[in-house]
C-alpha cells in the first residue's frame, strides 16, 4: 500500500512542475472534480460494496479460508495446491502467509472505499436524507469490516479518513476497545439513517435492520449481553423479516432475495459478465459427467470434513443442503464424498463462475440464536431462550416453526446445557457461512475443542498474525503474541 501510494504522489509531483507548459485538461477525472452530483455520491458507495464482493480476498473464499477451514467443519481437498493453505488447516502458519495477507489487504481497500466515500459525500449539493443514508451505508461497510478485523486480529490499525500521504499509512495498532467503539458508533448511525427496508432496485444494500443485527452480534462478542439481547429483540419484532418455511429455500437460486438474508453480499450469476458466485473450488473434481461430454469442471480445493458430515442428526433436513455426495448432470449419477452444496446453481454448471447465489453475512436464524445466547447468559434457559432457538430447529426438521414439538425442541437443560446446545445448533445452520471460527472463540471452545479433536492449534490461535509485509512498511506496527517478532 505504500509503495502504490508513493507512486501516486510522484506523479502527482511531476505533473504539477508541468502545469506552467500546459493548460489544465478539462475532461480529466480525478478526485477533486469527480465528487460533485448525487450519483457521483451512490458510485462512491456501490465502491465500497463492491470490495465485499471479492471473493478471492474477502467473502466467501477470503474469510473462509481462516473462519472455516481451521475448524473442525472443513479440510483441504485434492485440488489445494498453496502450501500457505495447507498451513492454515493445520495449525502451522506464520506472518508470512499470503492467505493472511490477501484477507487483510482486501479489507482494508474495503475500508479505504468507504472511508472515500465517508469523507467526499459530505460535501456534495443533494437531498440531506439520501446523503445521510448514503453516508451511513459507507460506514455500515466499515463497521463489517472492522468487526472481522478485530476478530481475527485483535488491535489493529483504525483508519477513518481517506489516505492521502505517506505519513497517515504508517499507523500503530489501535486498541481493541477503541476499535468496537467506532463500530458500534458506526452501527447506531446506521439505525438512523440507513433505510428500513431495501426496496426492489436497492437489493443488498444495507438496511436499519442490517445495523441492529450486526450490532447484537458485536454486542455478543463482548459479551454485553443486555445490549445484544435488546438489538436482537429490534430484528425479531420487525415483521419484514423472518425464518422461510424451509431451509432449502433460503439458498434456492430462484429466491436470492428473500426475508430471511437481512443482508448479503450480492452475486450477478448467469450474465456472462464473470462477476457470478465462484463454484468451482467447493465442487467434485473430473466426477459429474456432463450431457455435452466431459466433467464438471470442480476442483475439490474446499470441502468438508467428514465428521462434520456425519454430526447431522437424523432427520435434519439441513444436512441434504449443505452437503452433496451424488449428482445427476444429465450424464449419469456420479458419487463422491461429501462436498458443500449450499451455494450451487444448476444453471452454472458448465459456466461455474457464474453461480447467481448471494453470500449470507448476517440471517434471521442468526440473531434468533443471538437472542437465545444473550437472554441464557442473563436469565438462564429461560422459555424465551428456548423458545428462540426451538423456532430455528423445528424448521431444520421440516416442522412448524411456531409450533412446540416435544420430538424436536430442546427443554429442561441447564445454562450450560443449553450453551452446548447453541453451539451445536449454530454449526449445523451455518455450515459454509464462515462463522464457526468466530462461534468457537466468542464461547470459549476454540482451543478445548479442537485440541479434542486432534486439530494442532496452539494457545496462541486466538488471534492470526500481523502480515509480516505489512510490518516491513509500517514499523509501528506490534506482532501478536506466539508469532515471530
Amino acid at each position: 500500500m505504500r509503495k502504490i501510494l508513493l507512486g501516486l504522489l510522484l506523479a502527482a509531483g511531476m505533473a504539477s512542475c508541468k502545469k506552467f507548459l500546459e493548460e489544465k485538461p478539462t475532461s480529466t477525472m480525478t478526485a477533486e472534480n469527480f465528487y460533485k452530483t448525487a450519483a457521483d455520491a451512490d458510485a462512491a458507495v456501490v465502491g465500497a460494496y463492491d470490495e465485499l464482493n471479492n471473493q478471492s480476498e474477502v467473502y466467501y473464499r477470503g474469510m473462509y479460508l481462516l473462519a472455516e477451514l481451521p475448524t473442525d467443519n472443513a479440510e483441504c481437498g485434492q485440488g489445494v495446491a498453496n502450501a500457505y493453505i495447507f498451513a492454515l488447516k493445520n495449525y502451522t502458519y506464520g506472518p508470512v502467509n499470503d492467505r493472511i495477507e490477501t484477507l487483510w489487504t482486501g479489507i482494508y481497500k474495503g475500508i479505504a472505499n468507504a472511508n472515500v466515500a465517508i469523507d467526499k459525500i459530505p460535501g456534495i449539493a443533494m437531498d440531506a436524507t439520501k446523503k445521510a443514508r448514503l453516508i451511513a451505508e459507507a460506514k455500515y461497510i466499515r463497521a463489517l469490516l472492522y468487526f472481522d478485523l478485530v476478530r481475527l486480529f485483535g488491535p489493529v490499525p483504525l483508519v477513518l479518513h481517506q489516505v492521502t500521504t505517506l505519513d497517515s499509512v504508517s499507523q500503530p495498532r489501535a486498541a481493541q476497545e477503541a476499535i468496537y467503539s467506532q463500530i458500534i458508533s458506526d452501527l447506531k448511525e446506521g439505525e438512523q439513517n440507513l433505510d428500513d427496508v431495501s426496496s426492489a432496485s436497492g437489493n443488498g444494500r444495507a438496511t436499519r435492520a442490517a445495523a441492529s443485527a450486526l450490532l447484537s452480534k458485536v454486542y455478543l462478542t463482548l459479551h454485553d449481553y443486555a445490549n445484544a439481547r435488546a438489538e436482537a429483540r429490534l430484528v425479531l419484532n420487525n415483521v419484514q423479516y423472518g425464518l422461510l418455511p424451509t431451509y432449502a429455500d433460503i439458498f434456492a437460486p430462484a429466491n436470492r432475495f428473500n426475508k430471511e438474508v437481512i443482508f448479503g453480499i450480492q452475486n450477478k450469476g448467469n450474465t456472462g459478465t464473470g462477476n457470478g458466485f465462484a463454484m468451482a473450488l467447493f465442487l467434485p473434481r473430473s466426477t459429474i459427467p456432463l450431457a455435452g461430454g466431459g466433467t464438471v469442471g470442480g476442483n475439490s480445493a474446499d470441502v468438508p470434513t467428514v465428521e462434520f458430515y456425519n454430526s447431522f442428526l437424523t432427520g435434519d433436513l439441513r444436512k441434504d443442503k449443505t452437503f452433496f455426495t451424488q449428482y445427476d448432470a444429465g450424464a449419469g449419477l456420479a458419487t463422491f464424498r461429501p462436498h458443500w452444496f449450499k451455494y450451487f446453481d444448476p444453471a452454472a454448471i458448465t459456466n461455474l463462475g457464474e453461480g447467481s447465489l448471494n453470500f449470507p453475512i448476517v440471517r434471521y436464524a442468526d440473531i434468533l440464536l443471538t437472542y437465545a445466547e444473550a437472554e441464557n447468559e442473563l436469565n438462564g434457559p429461560s422459555a424465551t431462550a428456548l423458545d428462540a432457538l426451538n423456532q430455528v430447529r423445528r424448521r431444520a426438521y421440516g416442522k412448524s416453526i411456531t409450533t412446540p414439538d416435544a420430538s424436536i425442541d430442546i427443554s429442561g437443560v441447564s445454562q450450560a446445557g443449553l450453551r452446548d446446545a447453541l453451539l451445536n445448533e449454530r454449526r449445523w445452520e451455518f455450515g459454509f457461512e464462515d462463522q464457526r471460527w468466530f462461534d468457537l472463540k466468542r464461547t470459549g471452545n476454540l482451543l478445548t475443542l479442537l485440541k479434542a479433536k486432534g486439530l494442532g492449534i496452539q494457545d496462541y490461535d486466538t488471534l492470526y498474525p500481523i502480515p509480516q509485509r505489512e510490518r516491513d512498511v509500517n514499523k509501528q506496527l506490534t506482532q501478536n503474541g506466539g508469532y515471530t517478532q
